[in-house]
């Protein structure tokens, strides 16, 4: 006899911390979701590969990165632009004079990301 009712007043004090601890989850959870706000949509890269190389499109909220890489016989011409709410705040130019191979631009492109992406992590 004496069992049962300790089993039945432990199974209450668990249920009671439960019910407490759900309610307060509630409460808590909710406010801070609407606190966050709308949830910010996710980067979006765009590759575009060309006749004579490659280019990309890094978006993220109001802000756009773009590289363009042009090679031919002679060099390699790589354009960097970042753009804030639709005005450019960046432009940097470089000619490599060679030649780059394909795994290079595609190098250069995964490095240029991961580089974005990097920066935006809190």
């Amino acid at each position: 006899m004496m069992a049962r009712s300790r089993t039945r007043s432990r199974a209450g004090a668990f249920l009671a911390l439960a019910m407490t601890v759900a309610v307060a989850w509630a409460f808590t959870g909710a406010g801070a979701a609407q606190a966050a706000g709308p949830a910010v949509a996710a980067p979006q890269v765009e590759i575009k590969k060309h006749s004579t190389g490659k280019e990309a499109t890094f978006t993220y909220g109001d802000g756009e990165w773009f590289i363009h890489i042009d090679v031919d016989q002679d060099r390699t011409m790589i354009i960097r632009t970042e753009s804030q709410n639709g005005k450019e705040t960046k432009n940097q130019a470089e000619i490599v004079e060679r030649p780059m191979s394909n795994a290079e631009v595609d190098r250069i492109i995964n490095d240029w990301a991961s580089g974005i992406k990097s920066t935006l992590k809190p």
